[in-house]
């Protein structure tokens, strides 16, 4: 059970449960692992709101020389078809986040600037060895919106967004789809075998197959994956060499990749809440140098075991 604590240590936020299976901590030979560990940067509190990360947080990558993954955490958190707000990644926030003395835990509650009485709690904190499949080190994330406005929230779209350009070795603006996975019928595939509309687009988007929710963003760059994947699990893999990130979220709801920035999402299902309704959902970020094929099978039978699609 993961507990959500204020400052003081002393209100419970919210508390999520959590799967354990027992595994190992994989090494390569002759390299020491580092510590992952989270931080944040004064840059983000820019006065340019383009470039402000009010929810930004940075994640320093286990491998030797392994740099860090950058989580837009949320980039933007809407509802309704037509976008309408409930954070974005300019809100002009200070102090946002709560980072425990070691550096391994963080967690942020805010209420909406946009909408009065709609409440976002966030938290991420390193897993333990048990939460990550055949080996692998990461992250446990978890977020729940509550709405006790006086409106109903129609069709909430999440954006959480995983940027890989500072992770050593890993493709910058080239070569992004070859490395981008999604799976597809039980079986990892590549972003750059799944046809689109446009078959130039650097934005592909697909929906999980089954979601009441359907929207991508990817449809106006005509970026929009024909068939829909198995579940919200992405994968991004080194340009030379074994090192690849894992993001998955549950209840999934959809995937983009950008690869003008470059990015990958695996975004979470919120559906519509009423007034009074909350919904929450968990997820990881996997860091590994060894097969994907145990990893996936084992997100696979959490996903299944998860609560679905319940608002």
């Amino acid at each position: 059970m993961i507990m959500f604590f204020d400052t003081r240590g002393l209100c419970v936020l919210f508390a999520i449960t959590i799967w354990s299976i027992n595994v190992g901590l994989a090494t390569e030979l002759g390299d020491e692992p580092k510590d992952i560990s989270f931080s944040v940067d004064p840059v983000w509190r820019s006065d340019d709101r383009e470039k402000r990360m009010t929810y930004g947080l940075n994640v320093a990558a286990p491998w030797p020389g392994g740099g860090t993954l950058f989580i837009n955490f949320p980039e933007h958190l809407e509802y309704d078809p037509q976008g309408n707000t409930i954070l974005r990644h300019w809100d002009n926030r200070r102090n946002l986040w709560i980072m425990s003395p070691d550096l391994k835990q963080v967690s942020y509650r805010v209420e909406s600037l946009a909408m009065k009485g709609v409440t976002v709690e966030a938290f991420a904190r390193v897993a333990t060895r048990t939460e990550c499949p055949a080996g692998a080190r990461g992250i446990y994330l978890a977020m729940r919106i509550a709405n006790n406005s006086r409106i109903t929230l129609p069709v909430i779209r999440p954006l959480i967004c995983f940027q890989y350009k500072k992770l050593t070795g890993f493709p910058q603006y080239m070569e992004n789809f070859q490395h981008s996975f999604i799976v597809m019928n039980g079986e990892l595939t590549a972003l750059s075998d799944l046809p689109t509309k446009n078959l130039d687009t650097k934005f592909k988007g697909c929906v999980v197959r089954g979601c009441p929710q359907r929207d991508t963003r990817a449809e106006r760059q005509g970026g929009l994956i024909r068939e829909d994947m198995d579940l919200a699990l992405s994968v991004v893999t080194e340009l030379k060499g074994p090192r690849k990130v894992i993001f998955w979220w549950t209840p999934g709801k959809s995937m983009i990749a950008n690869a003008n920035i470059p990015c990958m999402h695996a975004d979470p299902y919120f559906g519509s809440l009423k007034p009074g309704e909350k919904a929450s959902a968990e997820g990881l970020v996997l860091f590994t140098e060894d097969k994907t094929d145990p990893i996936v099978e084992e997100l696979i039978r959490r996903d299944r075991k998860s609560p679905r699609w319940q608002h």
